[in-house]
Order: C-alpha cells, then structure tokens, then sequence
C-alpha cells in the first residue's frame, strides 16, 4: 500500500498531468460558457427543437434511446488524455533514467510493476470521475436559467452515474495500457505514436478491406462498451459485455507481456 501511494504521488507530481488535467478543467469551463451562451435567449420549445439536443435539457446530457447525450462529447478527450498521461508517467521514468533508482529500494520489479499500473488505474478512474462531475456541473447555470430538469427521475440518475463509472473504468484501462506499452518500449513517444498509428491508420485499413474483422477492432468494441449497446449500421452483431470481454482481454495480454519485458529485461544495457 505504501509503494502505490508512493507512486500516485510521483505521478500527480509530474508537471504534464498536472497540465492534462488543468486543460480538462479549462475545456469544462470553456463547455459551460458555450452553453450558456448558445441557450441564452431560446425558449424551453426552440432548445427541445434541436435534433441534436441541448445540454440546458438536464435530461439530455445521457439518453439510453440510441443517442447517448452530450456525456459522450467528453470521453474521447478523456481517453486520449488518459493514454498521454500514463505513457508520460511510465516513459518518463525511462527518460530521466530513475527506474534503476527505484529499484535499489523495491528490488522486487514485478511488486514494482504491479504498483505502478495499478496506481494509473486508479487515478485515471479518480480524475475521469472528477472531470465528468466537472463537465456536467459546467451545464448546471444554463439548466436552471434557461432549461429545465424535467423529467430527471431517479431511474435518469441511475443510468447517468453507471455510465460515468463505465466511462471511468475505460480511461483507467486506457492509462494501464499506456503504461504497460510505454514502459516495454521505454519511451513514452513509441507509445503515443504506436497508438495513433493502430487507431487512424491500422484499423481504418483492416476496416475497409476485411469489414468483418471490424468484430475484433478496438474502436468497435470501444464504441460498443461506451453506448452499451449494438453499434447502429454496423455489419456485424455483438452485445456490449462481448465486446468487455474482448477489450479485457486485449488489455490483459498487452500488460502481462509489459510486465514480463520488465521483469526480465537487461536494465544496465538499456
């Protein structure tokens, strides 16, 4: 328990998540001028007009009838944010060279290891919870100004808090993958690279040669697990807790091979 706080404070002292996390706040602020700015003005019947809703409409922040509410505008920035700031904390150990320094105090690189993903799971579900507290809170002056909480009965309450928790867990599995990849390849660029590369060229590729391989790409079963249901005009059929299972089991193999390239790597020649 003393190494993991250890490391979640190492990691909270690192001077780009401290950034990360103030550009988030900035962005939740920034969110909030827009709309109240964008309500201001408009009637209760003109802001339900919108096809694409409006977040002064407390009932439109998270929808369960296929549009999943302005919820979703915030989770690719959380993933993305998420993923940068554990490849930085991993790789950034690599580049100031402290990993050896570490482990003349915990030898044991597997005890180590362990705590060090597992203090990025936990701070990227903690801080992912928060900036989703912070976003929504951002919508609440045009909400009591302009819109209305109108049907946000418990049953509205319970389906948004699960679907922030589900949001969260996807940021902490994203920050334990970074980690895993930036510290097998001891660089945080490799990791931020070897991502963009998967997700906008990779899987983009596979996706329009062989569209049935689509089952088994990230960004599907990503999308899958965040709407909690069927990926509408796609061409296959799979249920949200296939792909769960799917991306548990991707996480799963990326950070056991990490964790025994670390375990069994030659730290003096690196």
């Amino acid at each position: 328990m003393n190494l993991l706080l250890v490391e979640m404070r190492r990691a909270l002292r690192r001077r780009a998540i401290r950034v990360l996390i103030g550009v988030g706040l900035m962005g939740c602020m920034i969110a909030g001028v827009v709309t109240w700015f964008g309500s201001s003005g408009k009637t209760l019947l003109q802001l339900r007009a919108d096809q694409e809703g409006s977040p002064a409409i407390i009932t439109d922040w998270w929808m369960t009838d296929g549009n999943e509410g302005f919820l979703v505008v915030a989770v690719f920035f959380l993933l993305l944010g998420a993923f940068f700031a554990g490849s930085t904390y991993a790789g950034g150990e690599w580049r100031a060279g402290t990993v050896t320094t570490q482990l003349t105090w915990e030898p044991r690189r597997l005890r180590l290891h362990s705590a060090r993903t597992a203090s990025a799971a936990i701070l990227g579900f903690t801080i992912s919870l928060g900036l989703q507290v912070v976003f929504l809170a951002s919508f609440l002056p045009s909400v009591w100004a302009h819109g209305t909480t109108a049907g946000a009965d418990a049953a509205f309450w319970v389906d948004l808090v699960v679907a922030m928790m589900r949001f969260s867990a996807l940021a902490a599995a994203a920050a334990v993958i970074a980690v895993a990849v930036a510290t097998a390849a001891r660089n945080t660029a490799f990791a931020v690279i070897s991502a963009f590369a998967w997700m906008a060229v990779i899987e983009p590729m596979i996706r329009a040669l062989k569209p049935s391989l689509g089952r088994w790409l990230w960004a599907e079963n990503v999308g899958t697990v965040i709407s909690w249901g069927q990926i509408p005009d796609s061409d296959f059929t799979r249920g949200p807790l296939a792909a769960l299972a799917v991306l548990l089991i991707y996480g799963a193999a990326i950070a056991t091979v990490s964790a025994v390239s670390f375990q069994r790597r030659d730290l003096a020649a690196g």
